[in-house]
């Protein structure tokens, strides 16, 4: 990748990152179910394409240092520079299919460790929509660190033309945002089918908590 287009994708992440700060600041926020909130360094997730709300608003409630993934490639860069303007801490992933993703791992594992928080977004980077991938539930059992669903809406908002159809909230929106109740990682569960199904209506029920609430 060249370097100027590098930089010029990074560039534009922070303007996302910035605009993500505008819709906080000028938003009317609701939060619902605040009392599920651990007190402990925690892996949050929620679908893709409510990543700008949940990136401008996670530092509101979770004032700790916060790791998230990055992908490689020119959408790594646009990614880089946003969590950067959020006040994340980037962690590149390997090419789907190539590389071994462990040593991003074991970045998120001493992120956990030493009192930070991590975000994911359990379809990401590149779908498909609303198919959970299992790595944010490993992480979990790993460090057996609290797992966090949450749900997002926003309305007026436009729905961006991409494969996750990124919501992007106008400023001075309604925003609420719905938590559900953490879960731990067992020793013995299985990351299989059925448990990815089960994290999955979860993360939709939530979901369709915040859209009821507007």
């Amino acid at each position: 990748m060249s370097g100027w287009i590098e930089r010029a994708a990074n560039r534009w992440g922070h303007q996302i990152a910035a605009y993500g700060r505008h819709v906080a600041k000028t938003g009317q926020i609701k939060w619902d179910d605040l009392e599920n909130l651990p007190a402990e360094p925690t892996i949050w997730y929620a679908w893709h394409s409510t990543n700008l709300i949940a990136l401008a608003l996670h530092h509101t409630v979770a004032p700790r240092p916060t790791q998230a993934f990055v992908p490689p490639g020119l959408v790594g860069a646009a990614m880089t520079g946003w969590l950067v303007g959020a006040g994340f801490d980037p962690v590149m992933l390997p090419k789907d299919g190539t590389g071994n993703p462990r040593a991003a791992l074991k970045a998120m594992v001493r992120g956990l460790s030493n009192g930070g928080d991590v975000v994911v977004a359990v379809d990401g980077p590149h779908g498909p929509a609303g198919k959970v991938r299992p790595g944010t539930f490993w992480l979990g059992k790993m460090t057996g660190r609290p797992l966090m669903a949450a749900g997002f809406a926003a309305r007026p908002a436009i729905r961006f033309p991409r494969w996750d159809r990124h919501l992007v909230p106008l400023p001075g929106a309604r925003l609420a945002i719905v938590l559900g109740k953490p879960i731990r990682m067992e020793r013995g569960q299985e990351i299989d089918e059925p448990f990815l199904e089960s994290v999955k209506n979860l993360l939709n029920s939530v979901s369709r908590r915040a859209w009821e609430i507007l």
